[in-house]
């Protein structure tokens, strides 16, 4: 098959399982963020696929070749660190046109796609200058553009924008999204940022415990998570445990609830986003019953804490901030949830 496939992936440490029985297919061109909290496997799967470490078992395929067990320097592939990796005693130049230089490519061939290259990445005129006379996000670029020197045939990322600030991040997203569809590259991109995934990522692979918990397009993994670790990990979510009286009502903490895809009896646990649910002075006929614990402004919404009793944690609902609020804490109020916004978790 055209494209990456990695078969039945498995890493030990010792008694330690890093990654166990990973599997996943990507197509040619895709960009893929492995998404997870510290120590999920995430980074350690990058570099299997990067050569720079060995699996214990199973394979890595890359357009029907068996790549497995080639070394990592004859796998043509770009790599950019969370450290950059930038030599410091060597100019802008001469850092991008390093690896050109290490495979005997003539001194024309150099510079003409060292300019190209800062071209690409928005900044031209600069291969003079001293990698210490560059900002940080120009130390990105300037890394992104050496990894991109050998055309690889996949370009992987180890949270490379984790440094800079909150402002420079989100326009760097911006920036090695586009570059990445002009230049049509398969891609992944490993990070703990959830917005981040949702803002690059054409596939999102969410891990934890070495173990792959959903793989999907970003909205797919925030409108449907397979699971309550998704449903947490991604974005605010709230988790709510109930037992079903009837076809399609669930009786939780606080009242009723209506769930069209509940199954027909038993307990279960569903997760509804903040902004699909509303606050009422009134009860309706999916909705429960609780008192304002704590409200604030975000800009865009107002996120508004709602106590249940019985509930181990507050109902969290968001509002949008052009709505007057004239919420107090300790307010009754009634949350009400709509069937259409809850998805019933494994």
């Amino acid at each position: 098959m055209s494209g990456l496939a990695i078969q039945k992936l498995n890493k030990t440490y010792g008694p330690v399982n890093a990654l166990s029985d990973i599997s996943l297919k990507v197509e040619n061109g895709q960009f893929v963020c492995l998404l997870g909290p510290s120590g999920c496997g995430k980074s350690t799967l990058l570099r299997i696929i990067a050569g720079l470490e060995t699996a214990s078992t199973g394979k890595i395929i890359l357009d029907d070749r068996d790549i497995t067990e080639v070394p990592a320097h004859l796998r043509d592939f770009g790599m950019v660190f969370q450290s950059l990796a930038l030599f410091p005693h060597l100019s802008v130049g001469e850092n991008i046109a390093y690896p050109l230089r290490i495979r005997g490519v003539s001194k024309d061939v150099q510079k003409s796609e060292v300019e190209r290259l800062l071209k690409l990445v928005h900044l031209p005129g600069v291969a003079d200058r001293a990698i210490n006379q560059l900002s940080g996000g120009q130390r990105q670029r300037i890394a992104i553009a050496r990894a991109l020197a050998l055309k690889p045939k996949l370009f992987l990322l180890d949270e490379p924008m984790s440094a800079l600030d909150a402002k420079l991040r989100e326009a760097m997203q911006v920036e090695l999204k586009r570059l990445q569809q002009e230049l049509g590259i398969t891609t992944f991109l490993v990070t703990h940022d959830q917005r981040e995934a949702m803002t690059t990522a054409d596939v999102v692979v969410v891990m934890s415990g070495g173990v792959i918990q959903q793989v999907a397009p970003p909205l797919e993994i925030y409108r449907n998570p397979a699971n309550a670790f998704v449903a947490d990990f991604i974005g605010v979510a709230n988790l709510i445990e109930g037992h079903v009286e009837a076809p399609g009502k669930v009786i939780v903490p606080g009242g009723t609830v209506s769930i069209g895809n509940a199954p027909a009896y038993g307990k279960i646990t569903f997760s509804v986003r903040p902004e699909d649910l509303e606050i009422r002075t009134q009860p309706s006929e999916s909705s429960v019953a609780g008192k304002v614990a704590f409200t604030r402004h975000l800009g865009s919404a107002i996120e508004v804490n709602v106590a249940v009793e019985g509930q181990p944690r507050d109902i969290i609902v968001s509002l949008p901030s052009r709505q007057e609020s004239s919420l107090t804490v300790g307010q009754s109020v009634y949350v009400h949830v709509p069937a259409s916004a809850c998805v019933v978790l494994r």
